[in-house]
């Protein structure tokens, strides 16, 4: 006798905090590809080209938008965040502007909550923080030196 009720996959019903994924799922281990803890991922954060590496948990429903004001947020906080007047700062994943991509896509007319992280992250990648200079050349931090060029 077939079952009366049968369950379907939640589709993600929008976005915001009461929308945040709640799975767990191995993957290759611990804050590596596929693992998820309570639908929190593990993503890298390296600071410029060389610099030291730490990281957060991101909800794999959260807005790419939102992962990109929170990583700058974090680093706001930190030692790494362009403490001088001109400097900017940047947010690269693969070798791509994350910050120019959600700018492409406001262009295009596609909605904030549209991108989701999931959809460009699995867990496990680095994205790199890098700061320029008033001149457009990028700055590395160094606790001994401070910012220098690269």
């Amino acid at each position: 006798m077939p079952p009366e009720r049968i369950h379907r996959a939640q589709r993600v019903r929008g976005i915001g905090p009461l929308n945040m994924s709640q799975r767990n799922v191995r993957g290759a281990g611990w804050h590596r590809r596929g693992y998820r803890n309570r639908g929190n991922m593990w993503i890298n954060v390296k600071q410029g080209s060389y610099g030291a590496v730490q990281g957060m948990d991101v909800n794999e429903n959260e807005t790419l938008a939102s992962f990109a004001k929170s990583v700058a947020s974090f680093q706001k906080r930190g030692e790494y965040y362009p403490h001088k007047e001109g400097w900017t700062y940047d947010l690269f994943f693969r070798r791509k502007s994350l910050f120019a991509m959600l700018e492409e896509f406001k262009e295009q007319g596609k909605a904030e909550g549209e991108d989701l992280v999931r959809d460009f992250f699995d867990g496990g990648e680095t994205v790199i923080w890098k700061v320029y200079d008033d001149e457009g050349r990028e700055r590395v931090w160094n606790f001994d030196w401070g910012y220098h060029g690269r």
